[in-house]
């Protein structure tokens, strides 16, 4: 569960107080100083349920280390600090000051807590004044249905409207959501690349035309026909166009494959290249290319043979 606003500390309370749930892990979010002048974002949850509601993938100690005190801290970020388990990590917090934090372990997998830095809600007690979540996870008992435990969570939330339930389900829902509304505005950039090149085709092959006046003069005093003369137009803008739209794709999925790899840590991790759409994009760049052509096609064909062989 979230809430786009602080969540009472009571709904915790009261979700584990019901028979249907087997874990509860409330988490909260803040924010610490680092060198008198960077802020970075911290979360506080409870070590000893976390684990049953999410993964961390632990690189070095045990998240219920955490109940004695200290920080665990994103693998990648330790490795850039060159922190370890039993090094300290000073912190400085609104509240208490600076503070020299044990380093508890290292995590590899933030997909969920969203922060670099973990703590337990004691230390949070102790370092911040606020007292409201931020997140609660929770996890159904076994032999309780999905529908039954959200039934249960909406019983207890009846009384907090600023808290929102999700479920895995809602979760990927959203995010494939987002994503395809960034793909929709990628489809619309798509969209006026092509107008402009179909643009650019026409404009070089109206030039190309006009540059090649006496060569095809030439050929069609040799018996090339107008109709021979705007195919030949024709499948250049064609192979102009298909060119461009595999060089393009070549690309993209280069940097599609960047983005994806950019962005492991944030639970972006699989590369799907949907083959038949990319294909399709290539036979409507060959299409674009035909319609692209037809102008100086059709200019190429009433070319005057006599006028375009003598150059007038």
């Amino acid at each position: 569960m979230a809430g786009p606003s602080p969540i009472s500390p009571q709904v915790a309370a009261d979700i584990r107080e019901r028979e249907e749930f087997s874990a509860v892990a409330p988490t909260r979010l803040g924010q610490w100083r680092r060198n008198s002048n960077q802020l970075l974002y911290l979360l506080a949850t409870d070590p000893a349920t976390f684990g049953e509601v999410a993964t961390l993938g632990e690189t070095q100690g045990q998240f219920q280390d955490l109940e004695q005190g200290g920080v665990f801290v994103y693998d990648q970020t330790a490795e850039g600090l060159g922190l370890g388990v039993g090094d300290t990590l000073e912190m400085e917090f609104a509240a208490s000051g600076t503070q020299d934090m044990p380093v508890a372990g290292t995590f590899s997998d933030k997909t969920l807590v969203g922060a670099d830095y973990l703590i337990s809600l004691s230390e949070w007690n102790e370092h911040f004044s606020e007292r409201t979540d931020y997140q609660v996870l929770v996890k159904a008992a076994p032999g309780v249905a999905a529908a039954d435990a959200r039934v249960a969570l909406e019983q207890v939330v009846e009384s907090s409207p600023n808290v929102t339930i999700q479920d895995q389900r809602d979760i990927r829902e959203r995010s494939s959501a987002q994503v395809d509304q960034l793909l929709g505005l990628v489809t619309a950039l798509l969209g006026l690349a092509i107008i402009i090149a179909l643009l650019g085709i026409t404009n070089s092959l109206v030039l190309a035309v006009f540059e090649r006046t006496r060569e095809l003069g030439l050929l069609r005093a040799v018996g090339m026909s107008r109709r021979q003369t705007r195919s030949m137009v024709r499948w250049e803008a064609v192979i102009v166009a298909v060119i461009g739209a595999v060089l393009g794709l070549v690309i993209g999925v280069f940097f599609g494959w960047a983005l994806v790899t950019a962005l492991k840590d944030e639970g972006i991790s699989v590369l799907a290249l949907p083959a038949g759409q990319l294909v399709a994009y290539v036979v409507v760049a060959g299409v674009a290319g035909v319609i692209a052509a037809i102008p100086p096609a059709r200019r190429a064909a009433r070319l005057n043979v006599l006028d375009a062989i003598s150059g007038a």
